[in-house]
């Protein structure tokens, strides 16, 4: 897709205003530099694999290794990559994936067939198409999200609803629809599995879920309204979500009834949307596209403290989208511009160790709409 369609989905989502006044080099926040050349690579890249929900017609999901990386070389795609869905993409709208099954099934969303698509996930990393699933009750799905135990699925429809599936064999079944929300973005489920939240142009909605995937409003949901919230992820405790409006990462307490309590705003780089935390949840990372960077913080509860080095330039038009690999090592940080990745090596303190190189292609043609990418 042209990069005047990809600015228009970001006015549409709400960001393309921030990242034309807060895009290329310049100063960081609270004294750190931002948009500079990357420090000397230290530690090296590990090891890791990535897929990427390409978002064309025919919609393709791209799987590339990290390893060659470490002993200079490029990411390589995997045999077969890139895997088709079988289904459409539409221009224009995000694209959700997501793991589950310990990596073993991957689930990627055909935003304009109102479907997913499920995959094995071989050892190796390559996939095979289990089935076309997850038939939505809105229209436009964009993010997904799945619980810890993998027996719930939920999927964000733009078009206003958000809909939950018990996960199969691999495939989504039984779907429960909640409608009425204003412009959902995309979910994360609570650690018990026993809720799911939706960020919205309208702050926060909260949900209970059942075994069966029936929704509940909790109480005093939608939360801190009316900021709008992008990207969202929890610990046991806490949900923190990227909110524009704000230029901050919100901070809620996760009560037992899994209502949620604002904390506080933590101010973050320009033009914040993707989050994702550390699998032991001792650091989150906010990637801010109007910097070109990747915001962190260590995490203590509800309190943040900005890692040492943060905000870390990617030197990529629009670095939005991210994810964390299962090991806790690799962050895989994604532009849809410049069709490309930025890693990161994830040291036990939570900084970050830059690769040699600023970014990496995805291995797609122009046209191609990446808008989700997560790593295994």
């Amino acid at each position: 897709m042209m990069r005047e369609k990809v600015f228009q989905v970001l006015t549409a989502l709400g960001i393309g205003a921030a990242i034309a006044v807060g895009a290329g080099c310049g100063p960081g926040i609270n004294g750190n530099p931002g948009g500079g050349g990357n420090p000397s690579p230290t530690p090296p890249i590990p090891a890791g694999i990535y897929y990427v929900n390409t978002g064309e017609s025919t919609n393709r999901v791209t799987a590339q290794n990290s390893a060659p990386v470490a002993s200079g070389g490029v990411p390589s795609p995997l045999p077969g990559s890139p895997f088709s869905t079988g289904q459409n993409g539409a221009a224009g709208a995000p694209f959700g994936i997501a793991l589950a099954k310990g990596g073993t099934v991957l689930y990627a969303v055909n935003s304009s067939m109102n479907n997913v698509t499920a995959f094995a996930v071989a050892g190796d990393g390559t996939l095979s198409t289990i089935a076309t699933t997850g038939v939505t009750g809105g229209t436009i799905p964009s993010g997904i999200c799945v619980n810890p135990a993998s027996t719930l699925a939920a999927v964000v429809d733009t078009s206003g609803a958000v809909d939950t599936f018990t996960i199969g064999a691999g495939a989504l079944v039984n779907a429960h629809t909640a409608n009425g929300l204003n412009t959902p973005v995309t979910c994360a489920f609570s650690q018990d599995g026993a809720h799911v939240y939706v960020t919205s142009a309208a702050g926060i909605y909260g949900y209970s879920i059942d075994a069966a995937g029936n929704l509940v409003a909790t109480t005093g949901s939608p939360y801190n309204v009316p900021n709008g919230f992008q990207g969202i992820a929890t610990t046991s405790i806490a949900a923190f979500a990227a909110s524009l409006n704000a230029s901050a990462l919100g901070v809620f307490l996760i009560n037992a009834d899994g209502s949620l309590n604002f904390q506080q705003f933590a101010p973050v780089a320009a033009a914040p949307y993707g989050v994702a935390l550390t699998p032991s949840g001792n650091a989150v990372y906010v990637a801010c596209a109007g910097l070109r960077a990747v915001d962190g913080f260590s995490v203590n509860g509800v309190t943040l403290n900005r890692l040492a080095g943060a905000p870390y330039p990617t030197q990529a038009n629009k670095s939005a989208f991210l994810s964390v690999s299962g090991a806790g090592n690799l962050l895989v940080v994604l532009d849809e511009l410049d069709l490309a990745v930025t890693l990161f090596a994830i040291k036990g303190d939570g900084t970050l160790g830059f690769a040699p190189t600023n970014i990496y292609g995805i291995g797609v043609p122009a046209g191609a709409n990446p808008a989700a990418v997560v790593a295994r």
